[in-house]
């Protein structure tokens, strides 16, 4: 009966259940549920139930159909009725009846349930049945049997399960009725429908289905398929089997479905004792739809389920486990179904009109986790111990996400039902860790008044288990577990440690409550640990450093002793513990001054002088106190903020002989760190209130105009003074326009040493039209008398628009909280320009040079200067360019001709001539001075064109253009002159400026007068000069001898030498020849 195997306890009684009790019903096993009442010494008071349901006397009424067709060969047809034979010999002393019926397109009834009721040996009923041969008609003798058998007057009895079980070798044929014309009729009649086919066919395809069609849902409970008529035989058991689940159930509303009710209940597979009598869970009830057996009377126990309406409890497991919720005196249950649609459910059972009904469901946010089995484990808890119920916890341990293995879900009570927020979950990389699979209230174990939990997760750790505990809270169970405690580190090799918990007793009579955990085939006890309480504090004498002991003067080194700090340790401890006078812990503290700080303010008066103390004490539930002194021993710059002690401590609890060598640990409310502030006394004067006065203004540095585009940076000198007290958190703060933006900081001069100024801008919005950037003036103390001057530098967008004029705003203020004064507020105003980069440059198309000769002074040429205008800088600009250029000199026209923008861009430009610039009266004397025509000799025509926004990339192109005349080059007596046009661009120079002034070009056309060359002179002057030349050159020549005849004298020398060659040639050589020379 698997006694234990629930067990609930209250107060002193203790209920125990075993819901394994089998019950035998002819060959049907059922289980049932035995739970025993006992006192505080194990006497039984009751059990439940006092006596098991006997088994119920279900009786049956079967028709055996049989297919005796011609296809049924003459020693096959034997065989069916050995296994008739077998069939209902195996229901001998059972309230089952039988009737045969054989069938092709031929019907024979050849006994009914009256006939087998006088006689019931089958192989007498048997022996006159022969084969009827023909065609099979399965469908309309189906109805026949549904029609014609199971009536009264045929022997069925009314309330008896009735069952058909129809034998065919194969498809019906030639049968006019279908199988839809049938089958629902036997549906409504409640006939529970087998059907056994024979032969191969029946494996698949058409004739499967047929049989499928026959049998009652599902078919694979309804459908045996054997290969021939020999092996009927081997599925008699199978039969049997399925005919008497049929008989140990009750059909549902006259169908042929069938279920269970209570022959499968386990009642007492959960267990709670409870003020309004013992309730036991019966999760096999129904169909393992579930319910609870609630004893108020226990003659007359009342039945609690979710109605029979809910057709999706089905094996929902009702009863799984269940937990007492109390409120404001009312109880209520909570009650698991683990299996309920494969995922889980838990609901609320209250009590209404005299009778328990579900009033709420506790479902998590999001639909539990299929195959999770949420409820499996539940536990409600009440916090604050007022015996009303704060939380339920729900355990899900089949929950599954790659790495947690189980989850716990957290359900605040609100109003009436409970709302599932927060989950708890063990350690990571525990998949298949169960962690849920066991929760129980264990009390206050921390001596917070919180009652804690407990959890177990008995297959972390390879299967060895871990209980893990979780800490109260005034409105819920703090999420991170406290402490993890392990199966494998425990003796013994335990093994799913953790599956069971019991807790909140104290079994040990130390006055703290114990936890009981369950193992595989051992439990252990887990006793709470003393919490003791460490409460430091901290005093100071004096409990300020007077003025006089840190104001510096010239010196650096003080070295002067300043407070004396008296550390004390009270050690309490959880007023439940029976063994408190005898607790003893060993205490180590450190004192650290001035933490945190590179260079420290303050140390210890001693030897060696330290910043830091270590030591260590014992002491029992008492109050330890110790001095010690501090000095200050240099300078102390920051008198603002206080120099901090900081205590940093440790207990370690001794063992405790009275208690089994318990150690007492250190609750998790003691921080173990302890600050107090020494704090500096303010030079405030007599009435202990700084007030300060605070001075503020600023400057350009010099600059009298912004110019956007061309000016990066804005410095802004400043200078701040305090003619009061101590300004303590003293501050600038700058209002400028969104454009500008804080770059950096330089420092001047200040009247003392070290003052410090860090500024830092506030972030904001892209669309804010203002930024604002704080100067911290030497944090924490702006001394008094003290100033300091520096530069704030603003860099400045390119593409600023900051209108005709800037406007910066200065406030100073500190934390004093002193009133504002206009002395802290200062203003100033600068002028703005725009940078603009604009030009104006002559196109090389424009015509260069012209000519004309005599006899065309009348005619003229089509003269054009081409200028092109552009905006090198992003920003756009509206400009005008003027355009001036000849058009008559002395009355006569020189160049007639317009202004013209591309076609194009005609809708950007508007152009109008202006008056006519009058040229010089003596222009031949200009002209022979320089000889160009321009507006200052002729007279010019003006054009004055306005661009209304000139865009980068966005380059204009004006043409000069007309017939220019050659009767006017006359007058100036110069052959060659040089007409020249001007384009001038102009701008706001309120608004713009630009670094090379305003630009301007201008265009050159050389005229030139070509006269017609006479070549005469020319002609006869070369031949002239050509014959004077000859002349010379012949006199040269002469005299030179070049015409004298030397032949002769040439002829005679050699003559002379060929006459001596013989007188030569017989000399001795060389050396006689130069002998004689």
């Amino acid at each position: 009966m698997s006694l234990g195997m629930s067990v609930s306890v209250q107060d002193s009684q203790l209920l125990v259940c075993g819901p394994t009790v089998h019950q035998t019903c002819g060959k049907n096993i059922y289980l049932k549920g035995y739970c025993f009442h006992l006192d505080e010494n194990l006497r039984e008071i009751q059990h439940f139930p006092k006596n098991q349901t006997e088994c119920s006397n279900q009786r049956s009424d079967i028709v055996f159909l049989i297919d005796g067709s011609g296809s049924i060969k003459r020693h096959e047809f034997p065989q069916m009725k050995t296994f008739i034979s077998e069939v209902i010999k195996r229901f001998e002393n059972t309230d089952t009846q039988f009737a045969l019926a054989q069938y092709s397109n031929l019907y024979q009834e050849h006994f009914n349930f009256l006939q087998f009721k006088n006689t019931r040996d089958p192989n007498t009923l048997l022996i006159p049945v022969r084969q009827l041969f023909g065609t099979t008609h399965t469908a309309t003798f189906i109805q026949k049997v549904v029609r014609e058998l199971f009536v009264p007057a045929k022997g069925s009895r009314s309330g008896a399960s009735k069952i058909l079980i129809v034998i065919t070798d194969g498809e019906k044929f030639e049968d006019k009725l279908e199988y839809s014309d049938v089958i629902p009729e036997a549906d409504n009649a409640g006939i529970i429908r087998f059907a056994i086919g024979v032969g191969a066919a029946f494996s698949q395809g058409k004739p499967r289905q047929e049989l499928n069609t026959i049998a009652s849902y599902p078919p694979s409970d309804h459908v045996f398929s054997v290969n021939n008529f020999n092996a009927l035989k081997d599925i008699q058991n199978k039969l049997e089997d399925k005919i008497f689940a049929i008989e140990g159930t009750h059909s549902q509303g006259g169908t042929s479905q069938s279920s269970f009710q209570y022959e499968m209940s386990q009642e007492g597979f959960s267990a709670l004792l409870t003020p309004v009598g013992p309730i036991l869970g019966a999760v096999g009830a129904n169909d393992w739809s579930g319910g609870l057996f609630l004893y108020g009377d226990p003659d007359k126990p009342a039945f609690i389920d979710v109605p029979s309406s809910t057709k999706d409890m089905k094996d929902a497991y009702l009863g799984y486990v269940m937990q007492m919720v109390q409120v404001n005196g009312q109880s209520s249950f909570v009650v698991g179904a683990p299996r309920y649609q494969h995922a889980g459910k838990v609901f609320l059972f209250s009590r209404q009109n005299l009778q328990w009904q579900k009033t709420s469901e506790l479902s998590p946010k999001e639909s539990p986790q299929i195959g999770s089995y949420f409820g499996a484990t539940l536990c409600s808890v009440d916090l604050d111990r007022d015996k009303n119920t704060d939380l339920v916890l729900i355990g899900a341990p089949m929950y599954y996400d790659g790495m947690a293995g189980g989850v716990v879900y957290i359900c605040e009570r609100q109003e009436d039902g409970f709302f599932c927020s927060q989950k708890l979950r063990g350690a990571a990389k525990q998949p298949l860790g169960r962690f849920g699979a066991s929760i129980a209230e264990i009390g206050e174990i921390t001596g917070d008044r919180w009652t804690d939990v407990a959890i177990g997760a008995p297959m972390e750790d390879e299967n060895r288990g871990a209980v893990y505990i979780f800490h109260g809270s005034r409105r819920s169970i703090n999420p991170a577990y406290s402490q993890r405690i392990q199966g494998s580190l425990l003796p013994n090799r335990l093994h799913y440690f953790g599956q069971a918990i019991g807790a909140g007793r104290d079994l040990t009579g130390d006055g703290l409550p114990d936890v009981a955990v369950g193992a595989q085939g051992r439990v252990l006890l887990l006793r709470a640990r003393p919490v003791v309480r460490v409460v430091p504090t901290i005093t100071f004498t004096p409990n300020e450093i007077p003025i006089a002991a840190f104001e510096c003067q010239d010196q650096d080194v003080l070295n002067k002793e300043v407070s004396k700090a008296t550390v004390c340790l009270t050690v309490m401890m959880d007023p439940r513990f029976t063994q408190g006078s005898s607790i003893l812990n060993t205490i180590q503290y450190k004192l650290n001054l001035d933490p945190g700080r590179m260079r420290v303010r303050a140390i210890f008066n001693g030897n060696p002088d330290s910043s830091i103390i270590t030591k260590e004490i014992k002491m029992g539930l008492k109050r330890h106190c110790e001095e010690y002194r501090i000095k200050l021993p240099t300078c102390v710059e920051d008198s603002f903020t206080p120099i901090n002690l900081r205590l940093n401590y440790t207990l370690i609890g001794d063992p405790i002989p009275g208690a089994d060598n318990l150690q007492a640990i250190l609750s998790k409310d003691s921080s173990p760190i302890f600050t107090a502030p020494l704090h500096f006394q303010k030079n405030c004067g007599a009435d202990g209130v700084c007030k300060d006065q605070l001075k503020t203004s600023f400057n350009f540095s010099g600059l009298d105009t912004l110019v956007v585009g061309l000016t990066p940076e804005l410095n802004a000198t400043v200078f701040i003074r305090n003619d009061g007290e101590d300004s303590y958190g003293t501050t600038i703060t700058f209002f400028y326009p969104s454009a500008l933006s804080y770059r950096r900081l330089s420092f001047l001069k200040s009247k003392r040493r070290n003052v410090a100024v860090k500024c830092a801008s506030t972030p904001s919005a892209e669309d804010d039209p203002m930024r604002n950037t704080t100067c911290n003036i030497n944090h924490p103390i702006f001394r008094a008398g003290a100033e300091a001057v520096f530069i704030a530098t603003f860099s400045v967008s390119q593409n600023a628009d900051l209108g005709r004029e800037i406007q910066i705003n200065a406030t100073a203020g500190s934390d004093n909280n002193g009133p504002v004064t206009p002395d802290m507020i200062h203003q100033a105003k600068l002028l703005v320009k725009y940078a603009v980069y604009v030009f104006v440059n002559a196109v090389d198309v424009s015509t260069k040079y012209v000519n004309f000769s005599a006899g065309q002074e009348d005619g003229n040429q089509t003269v054009e200067h081409r200028y092109e205008v552009k905006n090198t800088y992003t920003r756009k600009v509206p400009v005008s360019i003027t355009f001036k250029f000849p058009v008559q000199l002395n009355g006569t026209w020189v160049w007639n001709a317009s202004a013209d923008i591309l076609p194009e861009m005609n809708h950007l430009v508007q152009c109008a001539p202006e008056a006519d610039t009058q040229g010089a009266k003596d222009f031949v004397a200009e002209l022979r001075k320089n000889s160009i025509l321009d507006c200052s000799v002729a007279v010019c025509k003006t054009i004055r064109c306005n661009i209304p926004s000139l865009g980068q990339k966005q380059p204009l192109e004006f043409s000069i253009k007309g017939k220019m005349g050659f009767q006017w080059v006359s007058q100036t007596q110069q052959k060659k002159v040089t007409l020249v046009s001007s384009a001038r661009i102009s701008y706001d120079e309120k608004i713009y400026t630009q670094k090379e002034g305003l630009p301007q070009n201008q265009a050159n056309t050389v005229v030139e007068f070509l006269e017609p060359y006479n070549y005469l002179p020319v002609i006869i002057g070369s031949s002239v000069g050509g014959l004077i030349l000859l002349a010379l050159i012949a006199a040269v020549l002469y005299k030179v001898g070049f015409f004298k005849r030397q032949y002769k004298q040439m002829m005679e020398a050699g003559d002379g030498e060929v006459a001596g060659s013989p007188q030569q040639d017989s000399g001795a050589g060389p050396s006689s020849a130069a002998t004689k020379g």
